[in-house]
């Protein structure tokens, strides 16, 4: 810590201190002013990358002239150290304001992530990203003037590394960070947009959007989870603001609010349609006018608290840290014994509109709200008396089959979970699927992987390591592996998602089958919330429409388990032919199916009563089911006969049988509905299937016993798992 002087300085106490520097206030002995002085790590200053960017950009920050962006009264270099003065603010950061006070009423969120917008807008105009928006770097006054500071890490649009060239420091906070930024993909300004969503969601909340124990959950969690919602974690928060978020958070810059000004009118509008909701927080006196430009106060003016803004500690590094039947299997480790979940914690509630929902613009006069007074250089609040009516999008649903055989040491296979609707989100772009696909790279995605699925919004797939006792997560964006989640309650078999994709649902069993359990997931953090004791070698399950059922076939016992996701409580067990292999729901939601894999059957039954209503010879030894996209068909694959049996949903009758390969283990639909792929594990290849024909159009070698398939929903990727080969192999699906 610097002490006594710099240069003309005279440093009188540190206000702060992080990863890009100390923060001080200090006597500026030439102008005879209170200032903050920042001065950056020294390292930086043998970086000449940085040293020509940073003289260059800060040049641009001292230029705006917006009211919100703290003023910048000199920068540079004094004895090989760089500086940034500023002017010293009576007030304080938002984070501080947050946990003295609480949660802000959204009326005053919304008046703060205004000023906030403003200032962002400026330096984007002037082609500057900030990079660091989050309660710290926004300052508040008494008056509720809002100061962004720390323009001093910005760097220009386009760029697109994250980390510093010497130093590997990380520009910005991870827990406010934008997807792109963990990529290589170009930054601009969309990047600060989805950082004040997150920063809007703390305001209202008191909480950040996602928390992770440790940095691989964090940039998890940015990369694939959607936000929470404020109005459920808040009382008096209204719905609409969470749309606001949704969109301001999306994962893809292009669904995002395209300027800060877009998202801060849309949250005035989202307010504008509810009545005025007053927290118990004290009235504020917001300024009647804003002042264009303050001249700086004199010494004696300066604050009795004044505060700049401290960085966080730079992130350097990304620690992301048998049986009786036929089929084949490896040798594994025995399991651990399961465990009971810790903390008791409970699931979340179901997610409510997506990330691109947004209410729309209400009509008529609008109320005012105490205690704010709009400036008259800023869009007024679009307050009316409407009612908000969200737009609830249709989750995006498909069936993905995995399998995991049944036999010589508990299968040799890839599970499969349905998602109850089998048509895609109209925001999916879905491509047309060709019938000879083209086979790319391997993936190493560690050993015996038995069963992939791909979640629901296509950006990642877990991949259920039976030797290991781990979970892998792979990111289809960059196809590489990111992250493993251990399974301690026993060797991970199966896998689906909750249609909203915030849950996991993994079944686990050991040979000896006294372990049998399903494992709930949190797919923001990666946490196991419970495990469920279930009955004997349970395979693949699949949940209900609505995400509050989970459907699990026990293999040995001849049942499935209809168990609250919610609770994690068996509601309901329903009989099945022996060895029900594979659940899927129906398209409308109304039926499920089983594959009954020693009774050569597949089952269907009605979901409000649990009675069977129909029984379907097909091959020998069904294995997987997949219902596809228009729901009007049913496919199923026969392991022992080496057969496709497709089933029209409607009569429930066989209307194809197609040859496939040795031993299929699993089958899903392209989400256009113009193929089918099966896994067939005893000839290394997959097929593909023309529905239309019922013919083979291509046979693709893909790997050591390839155990599942599961495909992107829009359409353009087929993941294979290898299990001999702990690999992934990559197919490419559509022409585009």
């Amino acid at each position: 810590m610097i002490q006594g002087t710099f240069g003309p300085y005279e440093i009188e106490a540190l206000l702060g201190r992080g990863g890009m520097g100390d923060v001080h206030r200090a006597r500026d002995t030439r102008r005879q002013r209170l200032v903050a002085l920042k001065l950056l790590p020294e390292a930086l200053s043998d970086d000449t990358e940085y040293l020509s960017r940073f003289r260059r950009e800060q040049y641009v920050a001292a230029r705006l002239r917006e009211p919100h962006v703290i003023p910048i009264h000199d920068f540079g270099e004094i004895e090989g150290r760089l500086y940034i003065d500023m002017r010293l603010v009576d007030g304080k950061n938002v984070g501080e304001l947050l946990q003295e006070n609480g949660p802000f009423p959204p009326v005053r969120a919304v008046h703060l992530i205004g000023q906030v917008a403003e200032a962002l807008a400026a330096a984007h105009a002037e082609g500057l990203v900030h990079r660091d928006v989050k309660p710290s770097n926004v300052l508040v006054t008494p008056r509720d003037f809002v100061y962004v500071v720390d323009f001093g890490i910005a760097r220009s649009m386009g760029t697109t590394r994250t980390s510093l060239t010497m130093t590997g420091a990380t520009v910005g906070t991870l827990d406010y960070m934008a997807p792109e930024r963990f990529t290589n993909l170009p930054i601009d300004g969309r990047a600060d947009v989805y950082s004040l969503a997150c920063l809007l969601h703390e305001c209202l909340t008191g909480t950040r959007p996602f928390r992770g124990e440790d940095l691989a959950s964090l940039m998890h969690a940015h990369l694939y989870s959607e936000p929470p919602h404020a109005s459920r974690m808040m009382a008096g928060v209204p719905p609409g603001l969470d749309a606001v978020v949704s969109r301001g958070m999306a994962k893809r810059p292009e669904d995002r609010y395209q300027t800060a000004l877009d998202l801060a009118a849309a949250a005035r509008d989202a307010l504008a349609a509810t009545e005025p909701v007053h927290h118990g927080a004290p009235t504020l006196r917001a300024p009647t006018r804003l002042v264009p430009e303050q001249a700086d106060p004199p010494p004696q003016e300066a604050a009795a608290r004044p505060i700049t803004a401290a960085l966080p500690m730079p992130v350097t590094d990304w620690g992301i840290g048998s049986s009786d039947g036929s089929h084949r299997s490896v040798d594994r480790l025995p399991a651990p014994p399961v465990r009971p979940p810790a903390g008791g914690r409970r699931p979340d509630p179901p997610a409510g509109p997506p990330a691109g929902a947004v209410p729309p613009p209400p009509s008529g006069p609008a109320p005012e709200y105490p205690g704010i007074r709009r400036p008259p250089r800023r869009r007024l609040f679009a307050l009316l008396a409407a009612a908000l009516a969200l737009v609830l999008a249709a989750g995006l649903v498909y069936t993905f089959l995995l399998r995991d055989g049944d036999e010589p040491d508990g299968d040799a296979s890839g599970a499969a979970s349905s998602q109850p609707s089998a048509t895609p989100s109209p925001t999916v772009d879905v491509q047309a699927s060709v019938p000879i696909p083209v086979a790319g790279g391997l993936i190493d995605v560690g050993g015996t992987p038995g069963y992939i699925q791909v979640a629901p919004n296509g950006r990642y797939a877990y991949i259920a390591n039976r030797d290991a006792g781990v979970v892998t997560v792979l990111d289809t964006t960059l196809d590489k592996v990111t992250a493993t989640i251990e399974i301690e309650a026993g060797p991970p078999r199966f896998i689906t998602f909750s249609p909203d994709g915030t849950r996991a649902y993994v079944t686990v069993y050991n040979d000896e089958k006294t372990i049998n359990a399903v494992v709930f997931l949190d797919t923001a953090t990666n946490d196991v919330l419970r495990t469920v004791p279930m009955g004997l070698r349970p395979f693949a399950p699949a949940p209900s429409p609505d995400g509050t059922r989970l459907y699990v076939p026990s293999h040995d016992e001849g049942l499935i388990a209809v168990v609250d996701t919610t609770s994690g409580e068996t509601v309901a067990t329903v009989p099945t032919p022996p060895n029900p292999h594979w659940v899927v729901m129906g398209a409308d939601g109304k039926t499920f199916y089983t594959a009954d894999h020693d009774s050569n059957v597949v089952t269907e039954f009605d979901v409000a009563t649990n009675e069977l209503v129909a029984t379907i010879a097909v091959g020998r030894s069904p294995h997987s089911l997949a219902v596809s996209p228009d729901g009007t068909r049913l496919s199923v694959v026969n392991y022992d006969s080496n057969t496709l049996s497709v089933i029209d949903t409607a009569t429930a009758s066989v209307v194809q049988t197609v040859e496939v390969g040795l031993r299929p283990q699993d089958v899903t639909y392209a989400p256009d509905g113009a193929h089918l792929y099966t896994a067939n594990v005893d000839d290394g290849t997959v097929d593909v299937v023309d529905t239309a024909t019922g013919t083979v159009t291509a046979r693709i070698p893909t790997g050591n016993s390839p155990t599942s398939i599961s495909v992107t929903p829009d359409g353009r990727r087929g993941y294979v798992t290898n299990l001999d080969d702990g690999t992934v192999r990559i197919l490419d699906l559509s022409a585009v």
